[in-house]
């Protein structure tokens, strides 16, 4: 990729006029100021509209789309950006939250990322880069200095395997992809729920995952959170209080990886990595099984595990349970990593 090219962050919005100041001063006072910020608003009913159109006015990197559809949802917010970035002929592309911090240097070092692994593996190559977060709270105080270490997964700053499949721990927000990622993700399947999780798994799956081992974005832990980054006691905690309702959701969750697993065999076909397609149909047919033993012996056997004890007994226990093949998307959905 060119380095006079722009690159495209898209922005969803939803009632985030609390911390969309913050947000948008922290993309402006970025060490790389070569960028094209591309925002969604999905129907606020707060303020949020008249703070992005405050700053457009005074910043012509900042763009509106203006479209006649109101509330889309989060995974489907995030794809028409996508696909508008990719219509434009966005080069390379970053997510990112309406409620996060980034830090001076975010953007510098996800490009430089980018391009080195763009350079080795050519841009052909289906590449997405992602980096650790810092957690803090609604005043921007710290919470955890890195939130793959406070998800008891500190593994994953260095890289991502096939566990990925069942589960994904990397937010939209810590990532940067190329064109040739775009090119092979876009449409979405109607099985993919998580538009992050997609992009990953479909970089893994047929090109390039990069990983940078350093916490780049101030990511907001609030009560309004769509998607956060829960301590593993507090998801247990919160799991023997809703017992009923978080086993639904890891229901959910589960269907949704296998049919997601589905989606990514039938995307990348023969042209993927074989370890990540023979996973993935792993994925489909055993854990996807309707026979109970087959499940349980799939997750027994690998190579489709998640990552921790606690993640994979609860995988273990959803299994024993008949599977229910039809989910429905829902605006704002809580995620369930």
């Amino acid at each position: 990729m060119s380095a006079v090219e722009p690159l495209h962050i898209l922005l969803a919005t939803y009632n985030g006029a609390r911390f969309l100041p913050v947000l948008l001063d922290s993309v402006l006072a970025q060490s790389d100021p070569n960028w094209v910020l591309l925002v969604r608003d999905d129907g606020s009913s707060d303020d949020t509209v008249t703070v992005l159109h405050r700053y457009a006015a005074h910043d012509a990197r900042i763009r509106l789309m203006a479209d006649e559809d109101a509330t889309l949802g989060i995974r489907r917010n995030f794809e028409r950006l996508l696909d508008c970035a990719h219509r434009a002929g966005a080069a390379s592309f970053a997510l990112c939250d309406q409620d996060d911090l980034w830090y001076p240097h975010k953007l510098a070092r996800m490009r430089a990322a980018l391009e080195g692994a763009q350079a080795r593996h050519g841009g052909s190559t289906p590449i997405l880069a992602y980096a650790d977060l810092a957690l803090i709270d609604d005043a921007g105080r710290s919470i955890a200095e890195s939130h793959f270490g406070r998800a008891a997964a500190p593994q994953v700053r260095h890289g991502v395997d096939t566990w990925l499949i069942a589960h994904n721990l990397i937010p939209g927000c810590a990532m940067v992809g190329n064109r040739a990622l775009l090119d092979l993700a876009l449409p979405f399947p109607p099985q993919v729920f998580h538009h992050d999780w997609w992009l990953i798994l479909v970089a893994s799956a047929a090109g390039q995952v990069i990983s940078v081992d350093a916490a780049l974005t101030g990511y907001r832990q609030h009560s309004a959170n769509a998607i956060g980054a829960a301590a593993p006691m507090s998801r247990i905690l919160d799991f023997i209080l809703h017992f009923r309702h978080s086993l639904e959701d890891a229901r959910a969750q589960y269907v949704r990886a296998v049919d997601q697993a589905a989606a990514l065999v039938e995307r990348v076909g023969v042209g993927g990595h074989r370890k990540w397609i023979a996973a993935a149909g792993v994925a489909r047919d055993r854990l996807g099984a309707p026979v109970r033993r087959v499940r349980i012996g799939a997750i027994l056997a690998g190579p489709v595990r998640r990552i921790g004890l606690a993640r994979n007994v609860l995988m273990f226990s959803v299994s024993l349970f008949p599977l229910r093949r039809r989910c429905r998307e829902r605006s704002g959905a809580p995620s369930t990593r």
